[in-house]
């Protein structure tokens, strides 16, 4: 279901995560996560299950933040209640390419107005 990801996805960012991926696809601030009939969107294109989420942040904390946060509580219960499971674990190196859909739209120096 779309709100599960969103959770996953929103527990990656609160526990530090700095960049996020689904299926391959880069998500933003501004990534639209949604159910359409049976499927899984993101950004209106499509997804196919499994769903395979990619995070990039730091090994040592993010992991032990993701299971603290809303998200990491939320897969819990649904693990308990459903016997949904997502599995965790930690490479050396992980590469996500950019989110296609970004355009640079405004940008400015630091400090000046």
């Amino acid at each position: 279901v779309d709100i599960d990801l969103q959770q996953l996805v929103n527990g990656l960012w609160l526990a530090g995560a700095e960049a996020v991926a689904i299926n391959g696809h880069r998500l933003s601030s501004v990534t639209a996560i949604r159910g359409a009939g049976d499927a899984i969107t993101v950004d209106y294109r499509s997804l196919t299950r499994p769903y395979r989420v990619e995070a990039i942040g730091d090994p040592l904390t993010m992991q032990s933040r993701y299971v603290e946060s809303a998200g990491g509580r939320w897969w819990a219960t649904l693990h308990q209640t459903y016997g949904l499971r997502h599995d965790v674990s930690t490479s050396r190196e992980v590469v996500l390419s950019a989110d296609a859909g970004q355009d640079l739209r405004q940008a400015k120096v630091r400090g000046e107005r």
